[in-house]
């Protein structure tokens, strides 16, 4: 069997190819925003990795599934965006939507700020949440220079990084750690 490399040695100028073949530079605001999701879904698939807690595992890995079609959808230029199979839409969002219901109704929210960190599932989901934030200012970058069809990317994100937080204290929650606060000082 012939053996087959990932290197392809097509980027090694700074160059990336998007799903239609168009050539970009790889600081280019699309490969950026995509780049930054792929980054926000390894921090979400270490946490899914160590966590006890089966519906964060769940949970967990239906977001990684979701940032790959995400990806996918911003790796593809809008004028060939008929290409996709699938795209995100009203039923991620809804997924979204009820499971940060799931969690308020299940958790009581800290009243003030809190610190992240207080164990290292929580902390991972909350760096993946800081990325999603970077993400989102990238997509709506992109969407400033090459407006975006589909408009339920932007609220995704939104929601996304709401969930996060969310889902890193109901970790904590689920695991008896109390919430930290900041200490004036």
């Amino acid at each position: 069997m012939p053996r087959k490399s990932i290197t392809t040695r097509t980027g090694d100028h700074g160059e990336t190819r998007l799903l239609d073949n168009t050539r970009v530079r790889k600081y280019h605001v699309r490969p950026e925003a995509y780049g930054t999701l792929d980054e926000a879904g390894a921090f979400l698939g270490r946490a899914r990795s160590v966590t006890s807690i089966p519906y964060i595992c769940t949970t967990l890995r239906t977001l990684q599934n979701h940032l790959y079609l995400l990806n996918s959808e911003l790796a593809c230029p809008e004028d060939k965006r008929d290409q996709l199979k699938t795209i995100i839409t009203n039923q991620q969002l809804g997924y979204l939507d009820t499971c940060i219901t799931f969690i308020e109704d299940n958790i009581e929210m800290p009243m003030k700020f809190y610190l992240p960190g207080q164990s290292p599932v929580s902390a991972d989901i909350d760096i993946a949440r800081t990325i999603v934030r970077r993400a989102e200012r990238r997509i709506v970058e992109l969407d400033g220079e090459e407006p975006l069809e589909n408009n339920y990317i932007l609220p995704y994100l939104n929601r996304l990084s709401d969930l996060l937080f969310l889902l890193a204290r109901y970790e904590e929650f689920k695991n008896g750690i109390d919430y930290a606060h900041p200490e004036a000082e």
